[in-house]
């Protein structure tokens, strides 16, 4: 089998199953480990999959430019962020991360809720500077024009004067063993200092990110309270990520 047939097979598998081993293709295929080990490697350098010990898992394919994002799928993050809306109440304090689909968590906050809201994201802040109530905190720093974020030192700091009641994260890639995981390391790192700050932690996460994973670790399942997805993916959920922590809705 050529090299480029390898490379279609085993984007085939792992787009069925979201991960592969590396014993198990080396016996399907009658080739050594070692050859596997460097086609997983091509292929994550492609960005095709991410690499993992023993083996390969998915990446969800979701264009990494906001831009890109934003009218994709716009009717399941509406269903998503209806989901989560009830949760809020007035007097709490909200920390909404970027993405499309907190864009839509921000669109549905009632105009009348009496909250306050800290966010890193310009179209967020565009959003609820239309709303009479929320009161609306800009976390300033370096851009990240790619999400649409503010990143770096300030965003960090300024975290730390906070303890927002819920945290609204955004979420790429989510994984019943990698957790959840972000392609960027700074992004990545103000996910986790949101996480550490957060009393309550939400993920919306529609099935192109489930069993998916990317380069730089963000959290563990156990760090979120809430994942919300698609009616029809609750059970699949639950019955194969078992854990009793999480709020599956």
């Amino acid at each position: 089998m050529l090299k480029e047939e390898r490379h279609q097979y085993i984007l085939n598998r792992i787009n069925r199953n979201y991960r592969i081993y590396i014993t198990a293709l080396s016996t399907e295929l009658g080739i050594s480990d070692d050859t596997i080990r460097r086609d997983l490697a091509e292929l994550d350098e492609k960005g095709l999959l991410t690499k993992v010990h023993g083996g390969a898992i998915a990446r969800s394919g979701i264009p990494v430019e906001f831009t890109e994002r934003l009218n994709t799928d716009v009717v399941t993050k509406q269903q998503l962020a209806a989901k989560v809306i009830p949760l809020f109440n007035d007097g709490d304090v909200l920390l909404i991360d970027g993405g499309t689909s907190n864009l839509e968590v921000a669109r549905q906050l009632p105009p009348d809720l009496r909250i306050s809201v800290y966010t890193n994201s310009f179209p967020i802040v565009d959003v609820l500077m239309k709303h009479p109530d929320p009161e609306v905190i800009f976390l300033g720093g370096k851009v990240f024009p790619s999400s649409q974020v503010t990143v770096g030192i300030s965003v960090f700091q300024a975290l730390q004067t906070i303890r927002p009641d819920w945290l609204v994260l955004g979420v790429s890639n989510i994984h019943p063993q990698q957790g959840i995981t972000a392609p960027d390391r700074e992004e990545a790192m103000i996910k986790r200092c949101m996480i550490d700050r957060a009393k309550k932690r939400i993920a919306l996460v529609d099935s192109h990110k489930l069993n998916t994973a990317e380069v730089y670790n963000v959290a563990s399942l156990n760090d979120i309270d809430y994942l919300v997805t698609e009616d029809d993916k609750i059970d699949y959920v639950k019955e194969h990520w078992k854990n009793e922590r999480l709020i599956i809705m």
